[in-house]
């Protein structure tokens, strides 16, 4: 068991798929010196979108955790304003610009991922 997730479980679900984003860290951000970077990785079902898990580069434990709560159980299908609204708003972090880009790469790669899918089991994008 990684944290609160269950990795077997997960992996248990075809139909969960990892995604990862990632961006570039301001340089005065305390982490800056451990990682130049700040990711973004979701575990989300390909069925209706739903973030089943979620971990970020994020340095504290409490601001990995407030992440967490802000998307987990959101679809980034059907709820996709409401998550970018509730990163924006209530992540004022200074790395806060580098959250919201990362989890925006890893929105496109989950989006593209889904369209793929679907393109290649006769669905289209849905």
């Amino acid at each position: 068991m990684y944290g609160h997730v269950d990795i077997r479980g997960l992996l248990s679900d075809p139909d969960t798929v990892l995604v990862s984003g990632y961006a570039r860290l301001p340089d005065a951000v305390a982490s800056h010196s451990q990682y130049e970077r700040l990711g973004v990785v979701l575990a989300v079902r390909l069925s209706d979108g739903v973030v089943v898990a979620a971990d970020t580069t994020l340095l504290t434990d409490l601001a990995k955790e407030f992440f967490r709560a802000l998307v987990e159980g959101l679809s980034v299908d059907d709820d996709l304003p409401e998550i970018a609204e509730r990163v924006r708003t209530r992540y004022a972090g200074q790395s806060g610009a580098a959250l919201t880009t990362a989890l925006r790469r890893c929105l496109e790669t989950y989006h593209q991922l889904r369209d793929e899918r679907g393109d290649r089991d006769g669905r289209g994008a849905e």
